[in-house]
């Protein structure tokens, strides 16, 4: 009895660093970043995995992106944006990239990642603040109608 692919290899994220099975990474696509990833040997993914954590910086920017998508998407707010917008992208791959966009609106100073100085179960202290919402409304409504990139193995 011959394994799967699924079964006998892991997907690996070049963005990220890190090896996922396939069942934790919907559609080949990273569950933290939504870049595209690719099969790779369990050993591979061990060996790799032990040279990433070495070069690879701390694990809290990864958090970081966390937090802000589970701000901006909370209480169905990115599926009400997803189906508005009705992006021609996987759900998970349009919410990493709008993760993306806030986090690039926060270095340009046009949008303000809001946290409370210690956790709070207030989830209203943790919020996004525009400064230029027309600026998010353009880039947003434009990351939309991106074409899609064509995926190995795609007609």
């Amino acid at each position: 009895m011959s394994s799967s692919p699924s079964q006998s290899t892991y997907l690996w994220c070049e963005t990220c660093r890190r090896s996922y099975r396939h069942e934790d990474a919907p559609e080949d696509r990273c569950p933290v970043c939504g870049s595209e990833m690719r099969p790779t040997g369990k050993m591979n993914a061990i060996l790799r995995g032990l040279m990433a954590n070495e070069l690879s910086p701390s694990p809290i920017v990864t958090k970081h992106r966390q937090i802000v998508r589970l701000i901006w998407s909370r209480n169905g707010q990115g599926e009400q944006y997803y189906r508005l917008l009705e992006p021609n992208m996987p759900y998970n791959r349009f919410e990493a990239k709008v993760t993306e966009l806030i986090c690039r609106g926060a270095e340009e100073g046009w949008a303000q990642i809001i946290l409370p100085a210690a956790p709070n179960t207030d989830e209203r202290a943790y919020r996004i603040e525009f400064t230029d919402e027309d600026r998010f409304l353009t880039e947003l409504a434009a990351l939309a109608t991106e074409p899609t990139k064509r995926r190995k193995g795609d007609g």
